[in-house]
């Protein structure tokens, strides 16, 4: 693979802007936050196999965030698979998170806000699916964000990792034709659907329509009546169901609540539209109600909030 990001090119001290700045342009948007690593030591390497992305990443501690308003600058709409080789990583979509240790599997969506964060030194291979290679099981990949798939244990992820490398040691390499790179990309694709795939056909038409609410649910953040009815409604299922969906992120309200204050919080954050506005914007009817539910949230007002930048 070629050598993308080597933040050495740059003084210790344009580093970390170095890196967001790279990882924007060679990756897509995303915050990044520095643990006070005093060099950070940080190095993008990548290729590709086929219609695969393939990404070798190494870091000191630090932390990267996706969030709404980037995703909607740029989203390449692919899910990532990461393999920990080195060090442990906290994968974060949806309300859930893993920890990730060397051999450990995890998959994020890049059209849904969020974050990966390295407490320490760490080494990771990414391989970038797009939703249309994945074809009709995208979805319920993508509702498997944030779980750990445990290298130890699984014989699947025993048998895929050697394959990943290969992947890895062949992207953009000497020669490698398209209709290679296309080959090794059909032989990859199934074994990653065997590893996100649940028990059985039910389980999967479930975990596709998990995905299909929450993408909904973001697409209509801004509307005051959205809830359980709502999304119920618009896929033909009980509230009930719905309810039942969004169970493991703490519950369908208080997710459409979190989302909404990530999304109020960010704009504040951005931009100079009166509270009021940025209220309205996403779903809070009455500005007063934003302002306590916006406190409670984050422990301060959105006039501190925007004041703090």
């Amino acid at each position: 693979m070629s050598m993308i990001l080597d933040t050495r090119a740059v003084s210790p001290t344009e580093r970390t802007e170095y890196w967001a700045a790279g990882i924007a342009e060679h990756y897509f948007p995303m915050r990044v936050e520095s643990f006070g690593s005093a060099t950070f030591d940080a190095r993008l390497a990548g290729g590709a196999v086929g219609p695969l992305l393939v990404r070798s990443i190494s870091g000191p501690p630090h932390r990267v965030a996706r969030t709404r308003g980037m995703i909607a600058s740029a989203d390449p709409e692919s899910i990532l698979l990461y393999l920990v080789r080195r060090g442990c990583c906290i994968v974060e979509q949806d309300g859930r998170s893993c920890e990730l240790r060397a051999g450990d599997l995890a998959v994020q969506d890049t059209s849904r806000p969020s974050s990966f964060e390295a407490p320490v030194g760490f080494d990771v291979m990414v391989l970038s699916f797009p939703r249309w290679v994945l074809g009709g099981r995208a979805d319920a990949i993508a509702a498997r964000a944030a779980e750990r798939v445990h290298g130890g244990r699984d014989p699947v992820v025993r048998l895929a990792v050697p394959l990943f490398s290969g992947a890895e040691m062949m992207a953009e390499g000497p020669g490698l034709t398209g209709r290679d790179g296309d080959a090794v990309a059909d032989m990859l694709l199934p074994v990653v659907l065997n590893l996100f795939r649940r028990g059985d056909d039910a389980a999967a038409a479930s975990d596709a329509l998990a995905a299909r609410m929450r993408r909904y649910a973001l697409e209509h953040l801004s509307d005051a009546d959205l809830g359980p009815s709502r999304i119920a409604g618009a896929h033909h299922v009980s509230t009930r169901h719905v309810h039942k969906q969004f169970a493991a992120a703490g519950g369908v309200s208080a997710w459409i609540r979190q989302q909404r204050l990530e999304s109020a919080a960010e704009e504040l954050r951005s931009t100079d539209r009166p509270v009021s506005e940025v209220a309205s914007r996403w779903g809070y009817r009455d500005p007063a109600s934003f302002a306590r539910a916006f406190r409670r949230a984050w422990g301060q007002s959105p006039g501190q909030m925007r004041a703090a930048g």
